[in-house]
C-alpha cells in the first residue's frame, strides 16, 4: 500500500510531473522515486495522450456531426435538384409529346438522346430502343449517310439549316422539310444536334402532280394545230406555244413579257384596219368573245395569215381574273376545202343537167360516128367526098370528148381504174398537144415514182387540159415544167391526202399567169378567159381528180407564171407495169357476136362494123332475148364468140341482170358492157359482175375493134 506522501506525489506527478518529480527527489525517496517515476511517467503521458485524444474525439465528432448535417443537407438538395430535373424533364417530354412535329436530340457522337412522340409514329421505333443508338442502326445506309453529312455541317456550321429529305419508311416514302439545330455548352462547346421535322409529302405530292400537269399542259398547248397566247391583265405575254410562235414569227423567248400588240396583229380583211386588241374587251365583260374568219393575221415578216380567233378570261378560283388566252389557227387550208366543197356543189348541179340528157345523146352520136368511120372505109382516098367524111368524123370526134366531160362530172363518168405507171400517161398525153406547137415539157420524173390506180383515159384528159392551157398561155413559146415525185404518208398536214402515201405531180408554165380575181372562177363550169374556150376543161379535170380520191390545187401570181399540184393516192401494188397501148390494126376473125341495145340505130351500126370486122352480128332488143339466144345458140354446139351487152335496158332486163342469168348458161361467157351513161358502179367494175370488157358510148369502129381484140386474144 502507498503511503500518503507518495500517493499525493503521484498525484501531483500526474498533475504536474515536474513538481511531482522535485517533490520525490526532496524526500530522500530516490529509490522510490525510480520506482514510483517511471509507472508514474508512463501514467502522466497516457493521461495525457488519453486526454489529448479525447479532445480531440469530441472535436472531431462534432466536425463530422456537422459534416453530416451538412452532407444531408446536400443530399436533400441534390435530391430537390434531381427531382426538378427529372419534372424539367418530364416537362420537356409532355410538351415535346405534345407537339405535332416530330423532334429528336442527338448527342455529339451522334447517338439518340430523346425522342417524342411523333418521332416514335414516324421511325416505328419507342424512345428507351432508341437511347444510344445511331442512323446506321435504324435507317438504311444510304439515308443514315445522308443524316450524318447534315448533323456534321450543322456542327461546323454552328448554326440552325434547313434540310430537305425524302426518307424510305415502313408506311412508304415521305418528305421532309427539317430544321437542325446545334446546342453549345457554357464554353460554347457542341454537345448535341437537335431537329425538328415538318412533313411536306403532301405538299410534295402536290407539287409534283401540278409539276406534271403543267408538263401535260405544256405539251397538249405545244401540240395542238391551234396558235395559243395567254397574257396578264395588263396585256403582256405570259405563254405562247409553238404554233403561235411559227404564225407571228416571235419566238417564245422574245415574245414572252412583250405586250400583246406587238406580236399579235390582226386586221379585218375587208377594211384593212387593224382590229383591236381583245383583252381590254374581256377584261371589261369577262366573257369569251370570238373575231369574226375575215380577219388575218401579219406575222414578223409582214406575210399575212388568214386566222379564226377566239379569246377568254382565265380566272384563279375565286371566280377573279387573271390574264386572257387567245386561241387561234391558220384557216389557208379551212378556205381552200370550203372553196373545194363550193366547186363540188357547181359540179353536182350541172351534172343533174349533163346526167339527163347523155344517155340520148349519146346514143345519136354513136349512130353519127359509127356511119362516119363505115363511110370512111367504104371510099377511096381520094374520093372527092372523102374529106368532107373525114371532117364530119373529126367534128363527131370532138362532140364525143364534149359528151365524154360533161359525163365525167356528171352523176356518171366514174373513172374504170387499174394500176398504171402514170408517167406514160403524162408524157403521152403531153407530146400529143403539144405536137406542132412552140412549146416544149421539161420532164422530171424518178423511174421509182410509185404506181397509181387510175382510169388511164380520164387521167390522160386531165394532162391535155391542163397542157392545152398551159400551151396557150405561152404564145411566144417556152418550156412547160412537168415534176413528179412520191410523198410518204405524214401525221402532219390540213388534207387527209397528207396521211397517205402519195404522188405529187406539178405542172408549171410560164406565162402570164392568172390574175387574183379569176382564179377562183377557173373550175366554175362554162367560165372562159378565151373566144372560142367551153370553159369545160378545168371542171372535167377538176371532177375526174376529185374522183380518183385525188386533189388539184392552182398557184399564180402575174407574170409569174401558173402552176397546177395535182396530188393521187399511191397504188398498194409496188411493182412497175407498163400501160397497155391499143393495137394499131383491126381485129379480123370469124363467129357469132350477140348484140344488145334498145336503140335500133345502135343495133345497125354495131351490126354493121362487127360484120365489117369478119364477125356474124345477131342483135336483140333485151336480157330476155339475148339469153334466148344465147341458149339456141349452145344448143346448136356453137356458143357466140362475143357478147356485146347495153347496161340500161327502159322497161326491160339489162346487162347487169342479163349477165347473172347468162353465166348459169355459160360460166366463160366473153361478155362486154356498153354504155353511155355510167353512173351505174357495173361500168366502173365491170370484172365484178362477170363481164370481160368495157366499151362506152359512143364509139367508133377502131375503138370497137380494139376491144374486141384486146378480149378475144386474152
Amino acid at each position: 500500500m502507498l503511503s500518503p506522501k507518495l500517493k499525493y506525489s503521484l498525484l501531483c506527478g500526474l498533475t504536474f510531473p515536474c513538481f511531482g518529480f522535485i517533490v520525490l527527489s526532496g524526500t530522500g525517496h530516490s529509490g522510490e522515486l525510480y520506482r514510483y517515476l517511471v509507472p508514474g511517467l508512463v501514467g502522466l503521458t497516457s493521461g495525457y495522450i488519453i486526454g489529448l485524444i479525447k479532445s480531440r474525439w469530441v472535436q472531431t465528432a462534432n466536425t463530422l456531426v456537422e459534416t453530416n448535417r451538412e452532407l444531408a443537407r446536400q443530399v436533400d438538395s441534390v435530391h430537390r435538384l434531381n427531382r426538378e430535373l427529372q419534372e424539367s424533364k418530364d416537362y420537356l417530354q409532355a410538351i415535346l409529346d405534345n407537339a405535332t412535329l416530330p423532334i429528336y436530340l442527338k448527342d455529339a457522337d451522334g447517338k439518340y438522346i430523346l425522342i417524342n412522340r411523333q418521332y416514335e409514329r414516324l421511325a416505328h421505333i419507342s424512345r428507351d430502343a432508341i437511347k444510344g443508338l445511331t442512323d446506321f442502326e435504324i435507317f438504311p445506309q444510304p439515308v443514315a449517310h445522308l443524316f450524318v453529312e447534315q448533323d456534321n455541317e450543322v456542327k461546323k456550321m454552328k448554326v440552325a439549316r434547313d434540310f430537305e429529305e425524302t426518307i424510305p419508311l415502313p408506311d412508304g416514302e415521305m418528305s421532309f422539310i427539317t430544321c437542325k439545330f446545334p446546342l453549345h455548352d457554357a464554353e460554347g462547346k457542341i454537345y448535341a444536334v437537335g431537329g425538328v421535322c415538318t412533313d411536306i409529302t403532301a405538299r410534295k405530292r402536290a407539287e409534283e402532280l401540278l409539276a406534271a400537269k403543267q408538263e401535260q399542259l405544256t405539251v397538249t398547248l405545244h401540240s395542238i394545230a391551234d396558235g395559243v397566247i395567254s397574257t396578264d391583265t395588263r396585256g403582256f405575254i405570259t405563254m405562247i406555244n409553238a404554233v403561235a410562235e411559227s404564225l407571228t414569227g416571235w419566238s417564245a423567248t422574245e415574245a414572252v413579257g412583250l405586250h400583246l400588240e406587238e406580236i399579235f396583229r390582226v386586221y379585218d380583211n375587208v377594211t384593212g384596219r387593224e382590229c383591236e386588241s381583245p383583252v381590254e374587251t374581256i377584261l371589261s365583260t369577262g366573257e369569251i368573245i370570238e373575231l369574226t374568219d375575215n380577219t388575218f393575221l401579219l406575222d414578223r415578216q409582214g406575210h399575212k395569215h388568214p386566222i379564226a380567233d377566239s379569246a377568254a378570261p382565265i380566272r384563279d378560283h375565286d371566280g377573279d381574273i387573271i390574264g386572257v388566252v387567245i386561241v387561234f389557227r391558220d384557216i389557208t387550208a379551212t378556205q381552200r376545202m370550203d372553196q373545194e366543197m363550193l366547186n363540188v356543189k357547181k359540179l353536182k348541179s350541172l351534172g343533174v343537167l349533163a346526167g339527163g340528157i347523155a344517155h340520148d345523146f349519146n346514143n345519136i352520136l354513136a349512130a353519127i360516128m359509127g356511119n362516119l368511120s363505115l363511110a370512111i372505109r367504104k371510099i377511096e382516098p381520094d374520093h372527092e367526098i372523102a374529106e368532107l367524111l373525114n371532117s364530119a368524123n373529126k367534128a363527131s370526134m370532138r362532140a364525143q370528148n364534149l359528151t365524154q366531160q360533161l359525163l365525167t362530172f356528171s352523176m356518171g363518168g366514174d373513172p374504170v381504174k387499174e394500176t398504171a405507171a402514170i408517167s406514160e400517161v403524162i408524157t403521152d398525153s403531153a407530146e400529143f398537144v403539144l405536137r406542132g406547137s412552140n412549146v416544149s415539157c421539161s420532164y422530171h420524173i424518178p423511174e421509182s415514182l410509185w404506181l397509181v390506180d387510175i382510169d388511164k383515159g380520164q387521167m390522160s384528159q386531165v394532162i391535155q387540159n391542163i397542157i392545152i392551157n398551159a400551151d396557150q398561155a405561152m404564145a411566144e413559146g417556152g418550156t412547160i415544167d412537168i415534176i413528179c415525185e412520191n410523198i410518204p404518208a405524214s401525221s402532219q398536214g390540213a388534207f387527209p391526202m397528207d396521211k397517205q402515201d402519195h404522188i405529187r405531180i406539178t405542172i408549171k408554165d410560164h406565162g402570164p399567169g392568172i390574175s387574183a380575181d379569176i382564179i377562183e372562177k377557173i373550175y366554175d363550169p362554162f367560165f372562159s378567159t378565151k373566144e372560142e374556150g367551153s370553159g369545160l376543161g378545168l371542171t372535167v379535170t377538176h371532177s375526174i381528180i376529185r374522183k380518183h380520191s385525188g386533189l388539184i390545187e392552182v398557184s399564180s401570181e402575174p407574170d409569174s407564171g401558173t402552176t397546177f399540184t395535182i396530188r393521187l393516192p399511191a397504188s398498194s401494188k409496188k411493182t412497175s407495169s407498163a400501160i397497155s397501148r391499143t393495137p394499131s390494126a383491126h381485129v379480123s376473125g370469124q363467129g357469132r357476136i350477140l348484140i344488145m341495145d334498145d336503140e335500133e340505130m345502135i343495133l345497125i351500126i354495131v351490126a354493121d362494123m362487127v360484120e365489117q370486122l369478119g364477125f356474124q352480128a345477131t342483135t336483140c332488143h333485151d336480157g330476155s332475148e339475148l339469153l334466148k339466144l344465147y341458149q339456141e345458140s349452145l344448143d346448136q354446139g356453137e356458143a357466140p364468140v362475143a357478147v356485146i351487152m347495153d347496161l340500161t335496158i327502159p322497161g326491160g332486163m339489162g346487162g347487169k341482170e342479163a349477165m347473172q342469168e347468162l353465166l348459169k348458161l355459160h360460166a366463160t361467157a366473153q361478155v362486154i358492157v356498153s354504155s353511155g351513161y355510167s353512173n351505174n358502179p357495173v361500168m366502173a367494175n365491170y370484172r365484178d359482175y362477170g363481164f370481160k370488157a368495157t366499151i362506152s358510148k359512143p364509139y367508133n369502129f377502131d375503138q370497137l375493134s380494139a376491144v374486141l381484140h384486146r378480149l378475144l386474144s386474152s
